[in-house]
């Protein structure tokens, strides 16, 4: 059993003391308190917002191709064809959302569309709406309804479903797609749609060396490039670090209350209270308050998950906050120390 302090202060008071200096009616911290609150409730809406905005770029840049690879012939006066089954075997690799071939059947008319209407023979496995009817009809074609019937050109009708925004590199808008049949082995390309947080260069070259093709040589192309990644320039923000930095503000806040509260940390060092005891009592004060506020960002993490892909990902953020706090909090062990007949005179 350990021996008691020489001042009496044992750890259960410490914490008892320190508890009721920040949560009592009176508490001189109980604006810290609530500033920790509301700054870390404000830090989480502020990274939910910033969630939202990236995704909602990166929704935008993926309907102009960003994530859409699309490899066939380097050059379009050597016709090249490649293996149909190479290429819907992508849809298996890593990073990999969609993938299969296209080739272009031609215009034809339709009774329900118009004429020159362009039609794609599509793989299932780029186009899962092939998989649920006979032919998927382009958004912008005007067709009606949902799963219903259209006159085909040789006179057959087929049920059809309206087809989804494509992103560009399909361009599917404004075409029909019908299934390739089981006798076409060859197409005159492949598409791949990748995951939107994929490095786009890494994966062309990677799907690239997978796939057969006769005839030219075949290159991946993008319809959409940037000069600078979105995802890194997302992950390398320096705004990511606002919970430490608020950590640290109110921790630095916490410090200077403390000065103001001379008086009363000369009482306690009057009454008999070591430097020891007087240190812990003022950390564990600050420790309530970081607690605090990792607990009010947590919690508004909570409320606003719905905005994040995966919110566990940010409660380290908001912990190492209150980390940074208590970091700051090692300071008023200078307070701690000071003359008790000089804090007194301070005001």
């Amino acid at each position: 059993m350990s021996p008691a302090p020489r001042d009496g202060w044992r750890g259960a008071y410490l914490w008892r003391e320190a508890n009721r200096n920040v949560f009592s009616r009176d508490s001189r911290l109980i604006l810290l308190l609530c500033f920790a609150v509301l700054a870390a409730a404000g830090a989480a809406v502020f990274a939910a917002f910033q969630w939202t905005t990236f995704t909602q770029g990166l929704a935008a840049s993926e309907l102009q191709g960003r994530n859409t690879v699309v490899f066939q012939s380097a050059d379009a006066s050597i016709p090249t064809r490649v293996d149909r089954a190479s290429c819907e075997a992508l849809a298996s690799q890593p990073d990999v959302v969609t993938a299969g071939g296209m080739s272009l059947v031609g215009p034809s008319t339709f009774v329900q569309l118009g004429p020159a209407v362009q039609v794609y023979a599509v793989s299932a496995t780029l186009l899962p709406a092939l998989s649920e009817a006979d032919v998927n009809v382009g958004s912008e074609l005007g067709f009606t309804g949902g799963q219903r019937l259209l006159l085909m050109p040789d006179g057959s009708a087929q049920t059809a479903l309206l087809g989804q925004k494509t992103p560009a590199g399909m361009n599917l808008g404004s075409a029909v797609a019908v299934p390739l049949t089981p006798n076409e082995t060859r197409v005159q390309s492949c598409v791949v749609t990748l995951d939107r947080f994929a490095d786009t260069e890494a994966a062309t070259a990677r799907l690239s060396s997978s796939l057969s093709a006769t005839g030219g040589t075949l290159a991946g192309t993008t319809e959409f490039a940037e000069n600078v990644d979105p995802v890194e320039a997302f992950v390398n923000r320096p705004d990511r670090y606002l919970p430490v930095g608020l950590g640290m503000i109110c921790g630095l806040v916490g410090l200077g209350m403390n000065r103001f509260r001379s008086s009363d940390i000369a009482s306690y060092r009057f009454s008999g209270t070591t430097v020891r005891s007087m240190f812990l009592l003022l950390f564990f004060e600050q420790a309530l308050l970081a607690g605090c506020f990792a607990a009010a960002g947590s919690l508004a993490l909570l409320l606003v998950s719905g905005y994040f892909a995966a919110p566990a990902a940010q409660v380290p953020w908001v912990v190492a906050g209150a980390f940074a706090w208590l970091f700051v909090a090692t300071g008023n062990l200078l307070l701690s120390r000071g003359d008790p007949s000089s804090l007194s005179k301070d005001r």
